[in-house]
């Protein structure tokens, strides 16, 4: 039998309710996982650790370093992980393993719930069986199971907050999905080389910007004499801004004179960011911007943060963000 460690962290699974209100709070209930669900204790030899007990809001580079430190030092000790994980920024999270944990060898499972399992009806049950039988199986990286589908982590986008089925995957195929059987495009799962690494750091120096109409980056212009080292501008469509504001053009100018650097992003969840198409994508391309291509703007974002902490020469900063680490191009 398998040997799995259940790693809580927080959110709305380990969560029960405060009577009268019937407002959630965090239960004390988390290190009774195995008699709450006992099927699990069927499927693998299951051990629990609490490593927080956090709304998911305040997961950040703090908590993303401890959970990929942990998940390396155990990571003989076991032969699967399952993260439990608040919904509102698992994909971070997912995204920070997957750039942490190289040449991983073995599942690192995120999953959650959109109503906890203290509630009669809840997902939490069997999102919590589904993510112990796929962290028994041999797929060598991190992946979301959630609402029966499998997700590659830094893939992923959480797009309800209703629904179930709470994270679809841009851009790219579900890794599988989960009904009478487990159905798994092993084709597309990463191959494990070389032995794994942990690359440790992260740098706070990536701020994300919303374009929205007849919006003036003036507002932005102080934050180029910040500490922020790299922009994210979330564009429309295949990358593209406004043309009839050239104040984004003189924003990114700016920024390139001083030493920064800008990517551009999409508001469009599916598609891929491509600067040459339209005219104020390819002003922003000319005025030294880059496109972040089909990743997500959630795996963008901490990507960045992770080549920051390794370099700040900007050139190695793009042949490094270039590259495919972990599935996310």
């Amino acid at each position: 039998m398998k040997k799995i460690l259940i790693i809580h962290t927080g959110g709305t699974f380990g969560m029960a309710p405060l009577k009268p209100s019937e407002v959630l709070a965090p239960g004390k209930f988390q290190d009774k996982i195995t008699t709450l669900v006992p099927e699990i204790t069927r499927i693998a030899d299951i051990e629990v650790q609490i490593l927080f007990n956090l709304d998911s809001s305040d997961m950040g580079i703090e908590e993303w370093e401890i959970i990929a430190a942990e998940i390396h030092k155990k990571l003989y000790q076991y032969d699967g992980f399952v993260i439990i994980h608040g919904t509102d920024t698992m994909v971070y999270t997912a995204a920070a393993l997957s750039f942490s944990l190289i040449n991983l060898n073995k599942p690192v499972v995120l999953t959650g719930a959109q109503r906890p399992l203290s509630k009669l009806r809840n997902d939490a049950r069997l999102n919590l069986i589904d993510a112990v039988e796929l962290a028994s199986m041999n797929i060598p990286e991190v992946i979301i199971v959630f609402g029966q589908r499998i997700l590659r982590g830094n893939r992923a986008k959480k797009i309800s907050i209703h629904h179930f089925r709470a994270f679809h995957s841009p851009n790219y195929p579900y890794l599988g999905e989960i009904g009478v059987d487990i159905r798994i495009d092993h084709s597309k799962l990463l191959k494990s080389s070389g032995s794994p690494v942990l690359l440790n750091g992260f740098h706070a120096g990536v701020v994300v910007l919303s374009v929205q109409p007849s919006m003036d980056p003036v507002s932005f212009i102080n934050l180029l004499d910040s500490p922020v080292l790299v922009y994210i501008l979330e564009g429309f469509g295949a990358g593209n801004l406004p043309v009839g504001n050239q104040n984004w053009i003189s924003f990114i100018e700016s920024a390139v004179q001083k030493d920064k650097l800008i990517f551009i992003g999409s508001h469009s969840m599916d598609g891929g960011v491509d600067l040459t198409l339209y005219a104020g994508a390819k002003q922003a391309l000319a005025a030294g911007a880059h496109g972040i291509g089909a990743m997500t703007i959630e795996a963008a974002y901490v990507k960045l943060q992770k080549i920051l902490a390794q370099t700040q020469d900007k050139q190695e900063i793009l042949q490094k963000f270039s590259e495919n680490w972990a599935g996310e191009i």
